[in-house]
């Protein structure tokens, strides 16, 4: 398998880019998750890495849209992620 960590980065792009998680997507990260080609610490890391950079893109231009809401929340509840883990303004986002 190729780098493990990039596959990984790479569906999280794919699937959160168009703010819907389709039931196929959900069961593909699933599918790699349970294979075990990372340890807990190398996806939290990628995890990670993917919400600073999600964060970054999606304050570009000054303006939070309500399709990058949507996708905000759909990260966090996928990823079950912690408002602990994230920006203070996505936190805010997903507690609305």
């Amino acid at each position: 398998m190729d780098d493990p960590k990039r596959k990984l980065k790479g569906m999280l792009v794919r699937i959160f880019s168009d703010a819907v998680v389709e039931e196929s997507e959900r069961g593909e990260f699933l599918d790699f998750l349970s294979e075990g080609h990372l340890t807990q610490e190398e996806r939290a890391e990628v995890v990670a890495q993917f919400v600073a950079t999600t964060w970054k893109t999606t304050i570009a231009d000054g303006v939070v849209s309500e399709t990058e809401k949507l996708r905000l929340k759909r990260i966090v509840e996928m990823l079950a992620l912690e408002p602990a883990s994230l920006p203070a303004e996505w936190a805010r986002i997903v507690a609305e």
